[in-house]
């Protein structure tokens, strides 16, 4: 990049903006190439603008807007790789820590890829980096009552609206006996007690990375596939997360969470099963 006031500016605002894109996209190498790419239309523009930090932030919101529109088309694909949940990194830079620290943890990433493009975007500009609605409405096209009925509804989806409900928390407790469960069973593999967990036409989809995704059907063979990972998960920790409405477990491997298992039941049997490796 050449040495210019404005290539200086930007410079300046490089770790704000890669922090906003990071909590849009969920991965360090896609918000570093959203801030490119604003770097480019900015060289290209030229903008005249009093605020360019404003400015930078409408461009770069709108590339990871684009993004997600993408992604989640994609996404239709069953053979598509799920997007990246990677882990902040360390540094001094409070932006950066911003994004690392308990208002980005693991869970709550992932629990924003569970809202639309324009919920994240809309909870993401406003909730954490404080924009106003106005500035966030012609964003996602929308006018200020419906943008701030986005983040309303992303608010309530993070945070998991009406957990007073008794119904509700019954059903939550029900679920968290059925991961326990299946976390113990699995850990011994209990070939039986998995198998008694789980629906008879239970999907499983395992995330390998470059290679997509693989996809098992049936008790039998998840619970074949649940059973014989006990072999191999020596040296991990588990533990059990709330996101959203259903619950994943973790596992952590020297302190540092690396992959997760969703888990989505009804009643006292699981119906589907995820994986996602984190980082």
């Amino acid at each position: 990049m050449q040495s210019t006031p404005l290539a200086e500016e930007f410079e300046s605002h490089r770790r704000y903006l890669t922090a906003v894109a990071y909590r849009m996209l969920g991965s360090h190498a896609d918000a570093e190439d959203a801030v490119q790419e604003a770097w480019l239309r900015v060289a290209r523009a030229t903008p005249d603008a009093d605020d360019l930090r404003a400015w930078l932030t409408r461009v770069v919101s709108r590339i990871c807007l684009d993004q997600l529109r993408s992604r989640t088309r994609r996404r239709e694909s069953p053979l598509d790789v799920i997007p990246d949940a990677e882990r902040a990194p360390d540094g001094d830079d409070p932006v950066v820590h911003a994004e690392s620290a308990d208002r980005v943890g693991y869970a709550l990433m992932l629990m924003l890829e569970q809202l639309s493009p324009d919920e994240r975007l809309a909870y993401v500009l406003h909730d954490v980096f404080g924009l106003s609605f106005d500035e966030v409405a012609p964003l996602v096209d929308r006018t200020v009552p419906a943008a701030r009925k986005l983040a309303s509804r992303a608010r309530d989806r993070v945070r998991g609206a009406a957990r007073e409900d008794q119904l509700q928390a019954a059903t939550r407790e029900q679920r968290r006996r059925v991961v326990d469960a299946f976390l113990a069973a699995a850990k011994d593999g209990d070939f039986a007690g998995l198998l008694a967990l789980l629906h008879p036409d239970v999907e499983f989809r395992q995330d390998l990375g470059a290679d997509g995704v693989r996809i098992l059907r049936g008790a039998e063979k998840v619970a074949s596939s649940a059973a014989a990972y006990h072999r191999y998960a020596k040296g991990f920790d588990f533990d059990v997360v709330e996101l959203g409405d259903r619950f994943a477990v973790v596992a952590i491997e020297d302190g540092m969470p690396v992959s997760l298992l969703f888990v989505t039941s009804e009643g006292d049997m699981i119906v589907a099963m995820e994986t996602r490796e984190i980082g």
